[in-house]
């Protein structure tokens, strides 16, 4: 009998290389997918797994190698054209906005539209519906994601992906954010997905799930492709020597019992590739483990780090609540502080449990960090939009009382020019009194509508006099700081369809983010330009300030990222201000050198 030749692969990968600043996280990787199979991504923590598939999403763009998708060569894909392209991918992290609920989270960027092009809202519920009860889960729909758990915002997450229909699926380390039993619904999803011939590229640490799943296996180490296997018919064994780097001693090699040692070498890299830091010390508190998070969060080198003594950390000058914690540890107890505090002003949840052995014998203390910064921050940025909302509406009440007076005395500066009374000096000091009245109606009119905060719909929306509303709100902070203001406008018609004030949210978080940049006395301009081919509207906000180091160019977009104090700011304003442009099917870019540009491109409104 003839063997069956494999079917053609959806997704080919050829020599992919990948490099962020000085760190390469790819070298020349191969990596194929067929229709129809789950195919596993495996490696030790930082060997490319995640940088591998962000390519698909678009979160990563490659330095080197070629991309072929059902046969068409891609040079690169954004995240519009990978969810045009039917490429579905659930991150590491949970990726929702956590301020809208589970329909807008699951149609933003693909909103389907009604009778002048206003949104469907009945059948995005109703296939809202439809999404979760093929996962067999039921979720609120009205209620915010934030205050609903993280299994649930990850349900949200996959209906998302559902929803495009997708032909390749991508599921990054899921089921270190689930339990087992939540695990047991996505399990048929992917069994159902294999049938109706979708890819799935999986990839975990757990070796049951990948024999129990996968179809193929594909080994990375150090951003090197170590092979891809058929799984059916491999060897546990060798799929452990493949993964993980560690080589047995003379004397290992001549114990009984290989497998076992092999065993406690892959649980120990279970602990070492968790999200949450963990520090194992032994009966005499001395350190048997530390993972990678753990070193990171403390400040300690993992390599000579072993075998030290708790106290020879020296985090007593780094965690406030040392004390306490260290005299749980050596009175063997278990203890927990939600909000403990480290010394450049992070919060950590710490957690101590002393383990025993089947006789109660005294093993040793696992110690579990969590950094909990920016759940507490995201907390006071809820708090601190709430307030923003209530000073919207009553900036509204006093802007709509302060125009019905200006418009009073506008009329009787109208009167005043009318009389011939009036001297020639006179009539020119009118005339100026009426220019700056018209100046104050102009900056309250824009106000007026930025704080329309019940405004949801997409509707045509002329980007240069949004331009112009937004330069009146800002311009006394450049007035401040001796900024000069170069603004460009386009020369043909600038209108794309959107919401407004969303769209003047994204430009005044921009122009903010310059003024912030620039020392006194610098340059910030706004340039727009009308693209024939394809038929885009960019709008570019540039300025002379000092640039964005090279080190933190891949985090900018990064939730709750920052480089200004963390009492005032977020870190939120420029990964809302890329959401909101992506939900008008366009993307926002940088550059920086000399001068920083970022660059707004959005979809020209046909005419």
């Amino acid at each position: 009998m003839t063997k069956r030749a494999a079917p053609a692969p959806i997704l080919e990968m050829r020599g992919i290389s990948v490099r962020y600043g000085d760190v390469v996280a790819l070298r020349g990787v191969d990596f194929d997918l067929r229709p129809g199979e789950i195919h596993a991504l495996v490696g030790e923590h930082r060997a490319g797994k995640s940088t591998l598939v962000k390519l698909l999403s678009g979160a990563v763009r490659k330095e080197r190698g070629e991309i072929t998708l059902a046969g068409e060569a891609v040079e690169a894909f954004t995240p519009a054209s990978s969810m045009r392209r039917k490429i579905g991918m659930l991150y590491q992290e949970i990726n929702v906005v956590p301020s809208l609920n589970a329909v807008e989270n699951i149609f933003a960027g693909q909103t389907p539209v009604r009778w002048l092009g206003r949104p469907d809202h009945r059948l995005m519920i109703s296939r809202a519906r439809d999404l979760f009860q093929r996962l067999n889960v039921d979720i609120n729909l009205e209620v915010p994601l934030f205050k609903l758990s993280m299994a649930e915002q990850l349900m949200v997450e996959l209906a998302r992906v559902l929803s495009i229909d997708p032909r390749i699926i991508i599921f990054d380390e899921i089921s270190s954010k689930l339990t087992p039993v939540e695990m047991e619904v996505v399990y048929p999803i992917l069994f159902q997905a294999r049938r109706e011939e979708r890819s799935i590229i999986y990839i975990s640490h757990n070796m049951d799930e990948i024999f129990h799943l996968a179809d193929r296996v594909t080994v990375l180490k150090d951003g090197v492709g170590v092979g891809t296997e058929e799984i059916k018919g491999l060897d546990r064994m060798k799929l452990l020597r493949m993964t993980y780097s560690f080589v047995l001693s003379r004397d290992e090699l001549e114990q009984d019992n290989k497998e076992l040692f092999s065993l406690k070498k892959y649980n120990e890299s279970i602990v070492r590739n968790l999200p949450v830091g963990v520090l194992i010390l032994d009966d005499r508190n001395k350190l048997y483990m530390l993972n990678a998070p753990a070193a990171k969060l403390l400040g300690i080198a993992r390599e000579g780090g072993v075998s030290r003594s708790i106290e020879s950390l020296s985090l007593r000058r780094k965690i406030r609540e040392y004390g306490e914690i260290i005299r749980c540890i050596k009175e063997q107890k278990e203890g927990r502080w939600e909000e403990a505090r480290l010394s450049d002003g992070r919060v950590l949840k710490v957690s101590t449990f002393p383990f025993k052995d089947e006789d109660y014998k005294f093993l040793g203390t696992i110690i579990l960090l969590e950094d909990i910064t920016k759940e507490l921050l995201f907390k006071d940025y809820l708090l601190r939009a709430g307030r923003v909302a209530s000073v919207a509406e009553l900036a509204a009440g006093i802007a709509h009382e302060i125009n019905n007076p200006l418009g009073i005395i506008l009329n009787y500066t109208d009167l005043l020019k009318r009389k011939s009374m009036v001297a020639a000096d006179g009539r020119e000091n009118v005339l100026i009194i009426e220019s700056e009245l018209q100046r104050i109606k102009e900056i309250i009119a824009s106000l007026l509508s930025f704080s329309r905060i019940e405004d949801t719909h997409m509707i045509p929306v002329d980007l240069e006099g949004t331009l112009d509303d937004v330069e009146r709100l800002v311009r006394h902070k450049m007035l401040e700081k001796e900024v000069r203001f170069v603004r460009r406008r386009a020369d043909g018609r600038a209108v794309v369809r959107g919401n407004g004030n969303k769209l003047k949210q994204v430009f005044i978080n921009l122009l903010l983010n310059s003024v912030e940049a620039v020392r006194p006395g610098g340059t910030i301009e706004v340039e727009s330009r009308v693209r024939a081919e394809p038929p885009t509207v960019e709008v570019r906000v540039i300025d002379d300030g000092c640039g964005i180091p090279d080190g933190i160019r891949d985090r900018i977009f990064d939730p709750f990222f920052s480089t200004k104090s963390a009492e005032k700011n977020t870190g939120l304003g420029l990964s809302i201000s890329q959401h909101i442009i992506e939900t008008h099917e366009g993307f926002l870019d940088f550059r920086s050198g000399d001068r920083t540009v970022f660059t707004v491109h959005l979809p020209l409104l046909k005419q």
